[in-house]
């Protein structure tokens, strides 16, 4: 099966399987079926992210040490459930180079190896 990576804000499709939003905060009419908070920045990463206080590269090396590094059970349970199940991991950005959507679906890869991810 299939890792996706998508932003919430697309329409939601049959082949998304399990849509699961990772983000930090979520609105009632956003559609997905689970909510995986502990695999968002903080709120400090993100809001600094988003005011152009923090670069790209340094808001990189932030989530690993925050979410990746310490949400590795969360993590390999994820890229097991994706070599049974097709997931879409939604985000609110558009494109998923710099989203944190993309590195938490590059670091299930890291997992398994076989399982395939495409990133959108």
């Amino acid at each position: 099966m299939t890792l996706y990576t998508a932003s919430i804000q697309r329409q939601a499709k049959s082949s998304d399987g399990t849509r699961a939003s990772i983000m930090r905060f979520n609105r009632p009419y956003y559609k997905f079926d689970a909510w995986i908070p502990a695999l968002a920045p903080s709120e400090e990463l993100l809001l600094g992210y988003k005011a152009n206080k923090i670069s790209w590269d340094e808001y990189e090396i932030r989530f690993k040490a925050e979410v990746l590094d310490k949400q590795k059970d969360l993590i390999a349970i994820l890229s097991e459930a994706a070599l049974d199940h097709d997931i879409t991991l939604l985000c609110w950005e558009n494109g998923p180079s710099q989203c944190h959507r993309r590195l938490v679906a590059e670091e299930c890869k890291k997992y398994k190896p076989k399982l395939q991810v495409v990133l959108k």
